[in-house]
C-alpha cells in the first residue's frame, strides 16, 4: 500500500509502542511528553497521517517547514539538483503562472525554474521567503508565496515558535584525539580521565518535531 501521509523519524517509538500495546496490552511509561505521533492506522490500515507538520531545518537564518501540502523556505534554498519528476509517473502539470519577468523568463528557457532567485521579500524582517504546494508541485518550481500571503504568516509564526524551544546548534571544535583512525577505524569515546562528578549534562525536555 502507497501513502504520500506525512512520517517523521521521531514517529516510530510512538507507532511500534501502540502496536506493542495493542498486541500485548503492555504500555511504556513515559518519562517526558515526546515529538511523535502514532502512525499505525496509515501504515496498515491507509487511514490519513497523524502528522501535519514537519520542522526540516531550523538553523540561523535557513529554515524549512512543512504543513501539511505546503512547504517553506525562509533564507538559502540550496542549489537546484536537477529533479522535476518521478520516473516512472507522468509529468505534474503546473497550475501556476509563467514566469513573468525577464529573469524569470530566461531561467525557464535553460531549465531553472523556481531554482534562483525566485524568493521575495518578507517586509517584517527581510527574509528571504518560498512557499511551495507539494501536492501540485512537488518539485518546488514555482514560488506561490507572494499568492498566499495568509499561509506566508500562519508558517512563519510557528517557526518563531519552534525557535524558542529547540536545541541551539552547537559548533564542536575538532579534536584530533578523537579522531577513529586513533581507534582502528571505529568512532568511540576516547576519553578515560573524565570525572563524571563534574560533568554538566543538560536535558531538553521537548524539543518539538
Amino acid at each position: 500500500t502507497a501513502t504520500d501521509g506525512l512520517f517523521h523519524v521521531s514517529d516510530w517509538f510512538p507507532t511500534i509502542a501502540a502496536l506493542v500495546h495493542e498486541r500485548t496490552g503492555k504500555s511504556v511509561d513515559l518519562v517526558n511528553e515526546i515529538d511523535g505521533v502514532n502512525n499505525a492506522p496509515m501504515i496498515f490500515s491507509a487511514d490519513p497521517s497523524n502528522r501535519h507538520e514537519i520542522l526540516h531545518q531550523l538553523n540561523g537564518g535557513n529554515q524549512a517547514y512543512r504543513l501539511g501540502d505546503y512547504k517553506i523556505i525562509i533564507g538559502n534554498a540550496g542549489e537546484y539538483d536537477g529533479y522535476n519528476y518521478h520516473e516512472g509517473r507522468p509529468v505534474i502539470s503546473m497550475k501556476y503562472d509563467e514566469p513573468t519577468t525577464f529573469l524569470g523568463k530566461l531561467k525557464c528557457s535553460v531549465g531553472l525554474c523556481g531554482s534562483l532567485g525566485d524568493y521575495i521579500i518578507d517586509p517584517v524582517d527581510g527574509a528571504r521567503v518560498r512557499l511551495y504546494n507539494l501536492a501540485e508541485d512537488p518539485s518546488e518550481t514555482y514560488n506561490i508565496a507572494d499568492k498566499n500571503p495568509e499561509i506566508v504568516k500562519e508558517m512563519r509564526d510557528r517557526l518563531f515558535d519552534l525557535q524558542a524551544i529547540v536545541m541551539p546548534p552547537q559548533a564542536n571544535l575538532q579534536n584530533p584525539a578523537a579522531h577513529q583512525k586513533k581507534s582502528g577505524g571505529i568512532w568511540r569515546p576516547w576519553r578515560t580521565d573524565v570525572d563524571e562528578s563534574k560533568v554538566s549534562y543538560s536535558i531538553l525536555h521537548k524539543t518539538e518535531l
